[in-house]
């Protein structure tokens, strides 16, 4: 990684400002839409499954260790209970976790009860809401045949109600199921072979029995609940997180690259007509399932950090979109941004998405201290792997 090695070498103090500012211009890709033809990432390559079953052979699990390999992307025979593991639904303890899932998954079923079945007990305003989420659900992921299943629906309709009963301060947001698609296509794959480029429903998934189905259903809930707590500030009343993030992309783009700023300040172009949407979906609908997965990967492996990531993954998609928008006008470029030709891309493009934004992240955290010449520390989830 050449770039980083420029980027994090000690130039002459009357040079460091100039030179690193250059070194962060020059990282991203400008010239990421147009088809490629890069080999592909294999992170469900057999060194890397071996990788995993050593650490999730542990009697208690190394999480930090575990974060670190996943941060890089996780196998698909392995990565359910990876998430649940770092996401610290399930403990790393061998020995505990059947009693706190088997604890975690009779909960939800008393919420069942006490949420969703109380058929004549709900007011106007859960009425309301529970029609707002029965029009969402039919909009969640409709290019794949595994979410119009009829099952499927269901338990989406399900599992957001009862957040929204759960969660007065929030009820019920947009996005929130966008957030959920990944989470059902992976733990379901615990269960049936779910295949990661078509989303059809699996041969074996009517044959499913009631019971394995709703553990998996609470499952999911609750890795729901722990995504959505990294980023409850996006959820909430006027949604402030939002605002907050909005503000931060703009500060990064004016460092790392103003004349994108100038951009949108001149086309009159606000954040919230296409990043909005970016932001509180943690990017889910910008991209085909199966990179959105591998996003994450990344973003569960961040822990507590998750929301910063973010904000700088976000931040570096608009970077790449400079040259394709530059030259289109305000309209040209909202259709453009609110429609990314992201299809064609690969989890390579992913990879380096997702690497330079934590270069930047790295930067920019670092930066009160240049005057002290004190030199960033690449990460080793970048280094090591």
């Amino acid at each position: 990684m050449s770039f980083l090695k420029k980027l994090f070498s000690k130039p002459s103090k009357e040079k460091e400002n100039q030179q690193i500012h250059h070194n962060i211009n020059q990282i991203y890709n400008t010239q990421p839409f147009q088809r490629k033809s890069n080999p592909i990432y294999n992170y469900n390559g057999i060194y890397r499954i071996e990788q995993f079953e050593i650490i999730l052979e542990q009697q208690i699990i190394d999480l930090e260790q575990l974060k670190q390999l996943t941060w890089r992307g996780a196998p698909q025979v392995y990565r359910a209970k990876v998430w649940k593991l770092i996401l610290k639904y399930i403990p790393p303890n061998h020995m505990s976790q059947t009693s706190v899932i088997q604890k975690k998954r009779q909960d939800y079923i008393q919420y069942i009860k006490n949420y969703y079945e109380q058929i004549h007990e709900r007011d106007q305003n859960e009425e309301k809401i529970l029609i707002m989420i029965s029009n969402v659900v039919l909009r969640t992921q409709p290019d794949y045949q595994l979410f119009r299943d009829p099952k499927i629906q269901k338990l989406i309709k399900r599992l957001l109600f009862i957040w929204s009963q759960r969660h007065p301060m929030s009820s019920y947001v947009q996005e929130i199921n966008d957030i959920a698609s990944p989470l059902i296509a992976v733990f379901l794959n615990e269960y049936v072979r779910v295949d990661f480029n078509k989303f059809d429903v699996p041969p074996d998934f009517d044959k499913l029995p009631d019971d394995i189905f709703l553990d998996m259903e609470a499952d999911i809930y609750w890795c729901l609940c722990k995504i959505i707590e990294n980023i409850q500030d996006y959820f909430i009343h006027n949604q402030p997180g939002v605002s907050l993030a909005n503000e931060k992309i703009k500060n990064i783009l004016s460092f790392i690259d103003p004349t994108i700023l100038d951009y949108f300040q001149q086309q009159q172009i606000d954040f919230n007509h296409f990043a909005f949407r970016w932001i509180i979906s943690l990017l889910v609908r910008e991209f085909p399932l199966y990179l959105a997965i591998r996003i994450l990967d990344t973003y569960l492996s961040e822990g507590d950090n998750m929301a910063n990531l973010h904000i700088y993954t976000v931040s570096n998609l608009i970077l790449k979109c400079g040259l394709e928008i530059k030259n289109k006008n305000m309209d040209e470029a909202i259709i453009f941004l609110q429609n990314l030709p992201t299809k064609d891309w690969t989890e390579l493009d992913i990879e380096m998405l997702l690497q330079e934004a934590y270069v930047f992240k790295e930067y920019m955290t670092n930066k009160q201290n240049l005057n002290q010449s004190v030199t960033p520390t690449q990460s080793n989830r970048i280094s090591n792997k």
